[in-house]
């Protein structure tokens, strides 16, 4: 049976409108204005008009809530899993170098998952390599513009980048970028740098490609991927891994004497991650990710406000536009 949409609720914040409706924890918000909800962008994205209908359900009792909220306020909703339709999208791609492959056994769970989802990229900053973006999906990026997303590239020549990720039918990435990049959508990409795969001079063209397009640094871990690892190789290992990166690092400058990639460096083993670099991969490598730009994710409330004067343009209206607040910080997990 095909799951129907909608979240179910985790918690109601006391006194919010939610609340005043009755909606209680084990209700499942199913539709805001009739847009069947995916998830908790849609929650916040469609919530973002002054009335609001919601189609609750409740065990098998459905209901229809009409509401009225000013622009400061919101549903005041937490939900069990931030996506609606499935659990995570998973990653079908099979790159040798795979971090999640290389984990330890006997850590939790979620640490196993091969997630390649674009909303856990807007949402949590988890790097993607939009291998899987459908129709839809694109459609929905127009619609809501949702910035920025994370992007794991590695190299910007096609047949590179298929071999890199043992993915014949992937995308021209520098297509996808420059369409995300026509619909205002800020991305920030990261390269795995493999000596002997995508280093030298597919290399500089990657950093090249990217620089001229964004003007910001590019995220680079270089990785090294061995059959054994020696006791007595480790640092020495390392050390090439790291200074791979840092002699194409060198040699690319963009603007302002900025230097266009971030770097750190990991040894992988085959079938396994190397264990001291595995807390390095986890702690390093990730801030220099997550550090290359400024986060500056979008207000949805500000793009579906856009959207609502749009169509009052259309129709000859006019629209009163009361100030917009900034998005709830923690809005992964409230509407």
């Amino acid at each position: 049976m095909a799951k129907r949409p909608g979240g179910v609720i985790a918690a109601v914040e006391p006194g919010s409108l939610a609340a005043r409706a009755g909606l209680e924890p084990g209700d499942e918000l199913l539709a805001i204005n009739d847009h069947l909800l995916r998830d908790i962008i849609d929650v916040q994205f469609y919530g973002a008009e002054e009335m609001l209908a919601l189609s609750v359900a409740r065990g098998k009792e459905r209901w229809r809530i009409e509401l009225e909220r000013a622009y400061d306020q919101s549903l005041g909703l937490s939900f069990v899993n931030p996506t609606f339709d499935v659990d995570i999208r998973r990653c079908a791609n099979n790159c040798d170098f795979c971090f999640v492959k290389q984990n330890a056994r006997g850590m939790r769970r979620s640490l196993y998952i091969k997630d390649d989802d674009y909303r856990y990229s807007f949402l949590f900053g988890n790097f993607v390599t939009l291998t899987n973006l459908t129709c839809d999906d694109w459609a929905r990026l127009e619609e809501q513009r949702l910035s920025p997303l994370y992007v794991s590239v590695h190299a910007t020549d096609l047949a590179l980048r298929r071999r890199f990720l043992s993915c014949r039918s992937a995308p021209d990435i520098l297509d996808q970028l420059h369409r995300l990049a026509a619909l205002g959508i800020e991305v920030h990409t990261q390269v795995v740098l493999v000596p002997g795969l995508n280093d030298g001079d597919h290399f500089r063209q990657t950093i090249s490609d990217l620089t001229a397009l964004y003007q910001h640094p590019v995220a680079s871990v270089g990785v090294e991927v061995v059959d054994h690892v020696r006791p007595g190789d480790r640092g020495e290992r390392q050390r090439h891994a790291a200074a791979v990166v840092e002699r194409q690092r060198d040699r690319l400058v963009v603007g302002r004497g900025q230097p266009p990639a971030e770097v750190a460096a990991a040894i992988v083993r085959r079938g396994r991650l190397d264990g001291h670099v595995a807390a390095q991969r986890r702690g390093e490598v990730g801030r220099l990710a997550q550090a290359a730009v400024e986060p500056g994710r979008r207000d949805l409330e500000g793009v579906a406000l856009a959207h609502r004067l749009e169509r009052g343009a259309h129709r000859g209206a006019e629209v009163e536009v009361d100030a917009v607040p900034p998005v709830d910080e923690q809005r992964q997990r409230t509407g």
